[in-house]
């Protein structure tokens, strides 16, 4: 209830707030300093926050985040007293009923390849994406998924953070009625979690070749054990290895946005073929929906994500063949009516597209 009667409009307005560099910088210098979570014990006057949190009254730092969080409704003067408005309750604190911090912290690794943004547009190349359409052996997945492990532990709290936006935009679909629903390129599985404690009639697959490596897998187990939810976590690779067969819904979520257009088939083909007659495919991601307002932020997530890898390939360039970012470039977004269409050529039908909240659209079909 919490998650389907969180005010869109908020969401929106905070996703806005973080795509954009100067906001996204104030929120995360307002988290560095503690202000979120000091303002969440209670209103406070100025000099109680500054002696809270260790800083002088008068500090230049502190007064400018006060004011500039104000201008951005992160923050609200009243009676003489400082406390944080609805938005940064419900999303900002470590109590927060819907936390998105770790949003936050996704997007302000970004920040230093902002100014990167026009380089990039001059200078990217495509993407080569070889490790994610059919042709590359086994142990050539195996090595550079082996060498992804960093990257995608320090997403860990992204995904955790975020799942409950994708929850949102599957949410119109029928998940009452489902009886099996496997997450495929699961992450740590915290959507799976989600998924299984809003509805617990689901059994809840996870799929992900992180859960091969011990101590991702050890991670993502004591997640679950405290949220005291069961959900199966399989250490497959989705491209090679058989998926569960009898699942009546399949999700890729932030999944597709990385699949180039050549392999793209296999993957659908791959779900379809595991789906049970009447099971519902699902994909909740950065794609363009053809609806101007909610494809802006597409488009800005796209634009930044640009200006990181710019930066990155520029002051640490990769040296070891396994390395991912040698599969880094420009991949162009899939469309909501062109990924319908190609659902449709791989036998699905009654397909369907919506924005949801921003940057995710959904996308998705039945088999027969």
């Amino acid at each position: 209830m919490d998650i389907e009667g969180i005010d869109a409009a908020s969401v929106r307005s905070f996703v806005e707030l973080v795509l954009s560099p100067v906001s996204l910088a104030i929120i995360a210098d307002a988290v560095d300093l503690g202000l979120f979570e000091r303002l969440a014990a209670g209103p406070c006057a100025t000099a109680e926050l500054a002696a809270a949190l260790d800083v002088d009254a008068d500090a230049v730092r502190l007064e400018v985040l006060l004011e500039l969080g104000a201008g951005l409704d992160l923050l609200r003067r009243e009676d003489g007293l400082l406390r944080l408005s609805p938005m940064s309750e419900d999303f900002l604190t470590q109590r927060s009923r819907l936390r998105l911090l770790g949003l936050v912290d996704h997007y302000r690794a970004y920040l230093p390849g902002a100014a990167s943004v026009g380089d990039a547009l001059r200078r990217t190349q495509r993407a080569r994406r070889s490790m994610w359409r059919p042709g590359a052996k086994r142990e050539d997945h195996e090595r550079y998924f082996a060498a992804r492990q960093a990257y995608n532990e320090s997403r860990r709290r992204y995904f955790s953070d975020t799942a409950w936006l994708l929850l949102r935009a599957h949410l119109g679909h029928d998940l009452a009625s489902r009886r099996v629903a496997c997450d495929i390129g699961s992450g740590p599985g915290a959507f799976a979690c989600l998924l299984r404690k809003a509805f617990p009639q689901l059994r809840a697959i996870a799929i992900d070749t992180s859960f091969a490596f011990d101590e991702y897998r050890q991670r993502s187990e004591a997640m679950l054990a405290e949220e005291g939810v069961e959900v199966e976590l399989r250490a497959s690779n989705a491209l090679l290895d058989p998926l569960p067969d009898d699942v009546d819904l399949i999700t890729f979520n932030r999944l597709l946005s990385g699949i180039p257009r050549e392999g793209a088939g296999a993957w659908l083909d791959r779900a379809f073929d595991a789906l049970a007659p009447g099971g519902v495919f699902a994909a909740a991601d950065m794609f363009m929906s053809g609806v101007a307002s909610h494809d802006r932020h597409v488009a800005a997530v796209i634009g930044l994500w640009m200006g990181r890898d710019r930066h990155v390939l520029d002051t640490d360039p990769p040296t070891s063949p396994d390395d991912d970012r040698h599969q880094w470039g420009w991949s162009r977004p899939w469309h909501a009516a062109e990924l319908e269409a190609l659902l449709r050529a791989r036998g699905f039908v009654d397909t369907f597209s919506s924005p949801a909240d921003p940057p995710f659209t959904l996308v998705g079909g039945r088999k027969p």
